[in-house]
């Protein structure tokens, strides 16, 4: 029997390269074609061949470009090969590999071409942007002071000429060396012989190239010229006085002497003689190191140096005037604040509107509440919490409010099927409301929307279903609606589970087998194919985090890192701003966005990457039902977004079109706000001579929220003051919202504000606000304190707070094994001519293991105000006031008729809790006591009983009934 002839090794590895090659190409076919088919559902195909078309175009332009110039001088190598044996003794190697090249010239010439076309026209392919910048380029209207260039043409212009250059240059430079190396194969260049080592056609090419390449170094001398504009050699950044005096001269000459080195080079062709190739070379080199390097420095060195700011002067005026323009700081309002007056309760109940709205709520502090107690059914979760402001009770108010989102990874692990992960678990249901400057009876956030019954509460909502939003990154890629599987809706009052089914156009639909076959061949997943489930009207939803949604839709714009939930005319919404940034604005230093933006770990994604010019110039509207997908173009004026708007005319809808609705609910984002402020610590100074001395820089206060730490004491020490240590949180502090009525309004506005500080110091110097509602959006306004008194900052404030006695004393306690403290941020609140700081401190379990802790809630348990000096201290927000205003005590903040709150405390609960902190205090102060007279076992004793009885106090704060057993017993 003859065995079977296997076939051989190379036909095997073919057909595995082949297979491999074939998978590929299906897989990116599935995910071009679905992509496609997202972009139909958005409506913004417009973006998607859009993009398609500028990469393929400038690809090609690049690739083609730089295929044909290498391949054109590859010809000319062959061509211009001696035709004479090149027997040369010493190259043997060469010989061999002329004989094995030899018949392979032309597709070896053709395919190093191709290949080099090939990876230069992708990687110009991601230029995409600058290309489709410089060409729908428009005017800014102004123009620099140096060369008199309007800012666009830095801003669009200078980078595409740019790339063109390095292009051009990396070309001309390959086409070089895979010459050079050609004519060494082919016998035009011979090291081996005495005489006539580059033959004369080769010599006259190569000199050819690089007389080329020198006229194109001429023309980046003459692009450096402009990038002076960004230099760093001065006091500032632009072009300052070594740069205008110097380096541009220099620059210019080099221009020039570049010119004629080209020159020089082509006419050494004619020679025939490396003497003037060699000449050029030697001349252009000695010119660029002693003009353009040696020159500059000795001049920055004794010219200007010894008298800088005289010298600079003018130019320092030119980036303080170009650094206000680029980050929207020109036209700040500055009025003086005189804060020190005392309040009296007439001055607070004649600002009620404000002292109600004073958020005492944090949102990385109300979050793990709202999971707690209003997720109701395991698969429910929340992923973020805003602030905002609605009428309420026909009155206007700040509210926290946060989007019930579906998360099926909370299911147990047995209900984790395909069929419930992706058709029945689909979506959230409604918001959560609560009031900001109160809690119920616990300490627990006080709601005014909870619970299922969404259209009949005080903020309604007629389309609770939300299928589009910030769902947790542990949910599906995907989910199928409209399916033979009813839809999980939310539970009952008697138990049950509601289900639904969506009857809207969000999603793909699944028409057709090829789609459900594209779909399945995306996400790997065969039962999207086979499911039984799945009709033709059938549609996949992908893409459901609204900030993906919107990044796809305009990958050209930041983004802000808070999409913020609205309530809409009964529907829910999701906002996103969007801001036009660039890194080519002149005079303007370059800053990274990311820090400046002082993004904290909560924030995902967020305005990124270098920069020195920016606009909040888009609002990204984003329906958490259907998944359709607005962009508003907020500000019209900024040139960047008009570009944008000529190269994808119908992606934007005009600012007059946004709803009224809408309007009423926009906010200034955090992000633009904080690489604002950043930038003002320093540009707050205006003339040349104040920025130079930087006598007068301010600061950003820190961040003094987050949980107390708990000191180390030394023996002797009595005071349980000292056991105290703030948080340390070593960022700066971010602008927080307010709804106040600032100095010069006659009605509450929807502000966000942020102190700042002397550079190095902790009192407070300034507090700026800018508005977020439709009559003032974007008005900027500068409180200046008096510059003869020390008004204390935010960090003072909360050192004073803490060195209270009676805070210390409480905190200490609370502060204890088995709870923490948490202090919340420190809101700064103009009341009439006086500055309100308030401080919620919020006291949590600590929980007995990982798992337990993030199950507990953080209980508003105190509020400190500190108005001037004094410090009040109280279960309310009203009562602490009360303590540090004159006059008779303040009415407490009246509830909300029919407010959703938890069941009301047992009778004497409050009072339970005040007797077991004193007992806990005075087991404290037995303990320490225990510990002088070196009692050691007396003072363990005294630790344990305190720390049961602040277990009973923190058990009673939440409602629980307290032990009567005796500690120690």
């Amino acid at each position: 029997m003859v065995a079977a002839r296997r076939p051989p090794r190379r036909w095997t590895l073919a057909v595995l390269l082949l297979a491999f090659v074939l998978l590929a190409a299906i897989g990116s076919l599935s995910s071009f074609y679905t992509d496609l088919l997202w972009f139909r559902e958005v409506d913004k195909t417009s973006v998607f061949w859009g993009q398609i078309r500028a990469k393929v175009t400038l690809g090609l332009l690049a690739g083609v470009g730089s295929g044909v110039i290498v391949g054109i001088n590859l010809w000319l190598v062959e061509r211009l090969a001696p035709r004479y044996s090149v027997n040369v003794v010493g190259r043997p190697q060469v010989e061999r590999i002329q004989q094995v090249l030899g018949p392979y010239l032309r597709p070896l010439r053709i395919g190093v071409a191709a290949f080099l076309g090939l990876v230069v026209g992708l990687q110009a392919s991601g230029s995409w942007q600058t290309f489709l910048l410089w060409r729908n380029a428009v005017s800014f209207n102004q123009k620099d002071p140096q060369f008199h260039r309007d800012i666009g043409f830095y801003v669009f212009q200078l980078p595409f000429m740019q790339a063109v250059f390095g292009w051009l240059f990396t070309t001309l430079v390959l086409a070089l060396l895979l010459s050079a190396a050609g004519h060494y194969l082919l016998g035009g260049i011979r090291p081996q012989v005495s005489s006539d080592r580059i033959a004369g056609p080769t010599q006259s090419h190569l000199t050819i190239l690089l007389g080329l390449i020198v006229a194109l170094k001429a023309w980046g001398y003459w692009l450096n010229k402009y990038q002076l504009v960004y230099s760093k050699r001065g006091a500032v950044t632009g072009a300052t006085y070594t740069d205008v005096k110097a380096q541009i001269p220099a620059l210019e000459v080099l221009f020039w002497v570049a010119l004629i080195c080209a020159v020089l080079f082509f006419w050494g062709v004619r020679s025939r003689g490396i003497a003037v190739p060699l000449f050029s070379i030697v001349l252009l080199a000695g010119v660029s190191i002693i003009i353009g390097g040696i020159t500059p420095a000795v001049f920055q060195r004794f010219r200007v140096a010894p008298q800088e700011l005289q010298r600079e002067r003018p130019y320092i005026q030119r980036n303080i005037d170009a650094t206000r323009q680029a980050f929207n700081l020109d036209s700040i309002q500055t009025k003086p604040f005189e804060d020190g007056a005392t309040l009296s309760s007439q001055d607070v109940n004649a600002n009620r509107s404000t002292v109600d709205n004073i958020r005492l709520w944090d949102p990385e502090v109300l979050k793990p509440s709202i999971k707690n107690l209003q997720a109701i059914a395991q698969y429910y979760s929340f992923s973020d919490v805003d602030v905002d402001r609605y009428q309420v009770d026909g009155q206007l108010r700040q509210v926290m409010i946060s989007v019930r989102e579906v998360d099926p990874s909370l299911l147990s692990s047995g209900a984790k099927t395909w069929q419930n992960l992706h058709l029945a678990y689909t979506h959230g249901y409604g918001v959560v409301a609560t009031q900001v400057n109160t809690a119920a009876k616990q300490g627990q956030p006080d709601f005014i929307v909870s619970n299922f019954d969404q259209a009949k509460a005080k903020i309604p909502v007629t389309q609770p279903r939300v299928y589009f939003g910030e769902p947790p990154q542990a949910g599906p890629d995907y989910v199928v609606v409209d399916t033979k599987q009813p839809e999980v809706d939310r539970p009952t009052p008697s138990g049950d589970t509601q289900t639904s089914s969506y009857d809207a156009d969000g999603g793909v639909q699944l028409s057709s087998t090829a789609r459900r076959l594209a779909f399945a061949l995306r996400f790997r997943d065969i039962n999207l194919l086979i499911s039984g489930n799945i009709t033709s009207q059938s549609r996949l939803m992908f893409n459901r985090d609204v900030r993906d949604r919107v990044e796809k839709v305009a990958p050209f714009l930041q983004w802000d890192g808070d999409p913020y939930a609205v309530v809409v005319d009964g529907r829910i919404m999701f906002v996103r701003d969007g801001y036009t940034t660039s890194n080519d604005y002149p005079y303007v230093q370059r800053i990274d966005f990311g820090d400046a933006a002082r993004h904290d770990e909560s924030s995902a994604g967020g305005v990124s990457g270098s920069g020195n010019y920016i606009r909040n110039s888009v609002k990204a509207v984003v329906d958490a039902y259907t998944g359709k997908v607005t962009l508003y173009a907020f500000d019209e004026s900024d040139p960047i977004l008009q570009t944008w708007r000529k190269a994808f005319p119908s992606l934007f809808a005009p600012k007059a079109s946004m709803p009224v609705g809408l309007q009423s609910h926009l906010r200034y984002p955090e992000d633009m706000f904080s690489i604002q402020t950043d930038r003002y610590t320093l540009y707050h100074l205006s003339t040349a001579n104040e920025l130079y001395s930087r006598k007068d820089l301010w600061s950003l206060p820190e961040d003094r929220s987050g949980e107390i730490q708990q000191q180390q004491q030394q023996p002797q020490a009595q005071s349980p003051v000292a056991a105290l240590a703030p948080p340390t949180n070593a960022g700066k502090m971010r602008p927080y919202y307010l709804l106040t009525r600032l100095p010069g309004q006659t009605q509450p506005k929807f502000s966000l504000v942020m102190p700042f500080t002397p550079n190095n110091k902790q009192n407070m110097v300034a507090y700026m606000a800018v508005g977020s509602d439709p009559d003032n959006y974007g008005q900027m306004t500068l409180f200046s304190l008096d510059p003869s008194r020390t008004i204390d900052g935010p960090t003072q404030v909360n050192s004073r707070i803490l060195a209270n006695p009676t805070v210390a004393s409480q905190l200490s306690l609370l502060n204890q094994q088995g709870s923490k403290v948490i202090l919340g941020n420190l809101l700064i609140v103009p009341v009439k001519d006086s500055l309100l700081y308030v401080q919620p401190i919020f006291v949590q379990s600590a929980g007995a293991s990982q798992s337990a802790a993030i199950n507990t809630i953080p209980l508003l348990e105190k509020v400190a105000v500190v108005l001037n000096t004094d410090v009040g201290y109280a279960d309310t927000l009203s009562e602490a006031i009360s303590q540090v205003v004159t006059g008779q005590p303040l009415s407490p903040t009246p509830e909300p008729p029919n407010s959703t709150t938890p069941p009301a405390q047992q009778p004497g609960a409050s009072a339970t809790v005040q007797q077991l902190l004193q007992r806990a205090s005075q087991e404290y102060d037995a303990a320490q006591a225990a510990l002088q007279k070196g009692d050691l076992a007396g003072y363990q004793r005294h630790v344990n009983a305190m720390a049961k009885l602040l277990d009973q106090a923190l058990g009673s704060s939440q409602g629980k009934t307290p032990s009567s057993t005796r500690p120690g017993s």
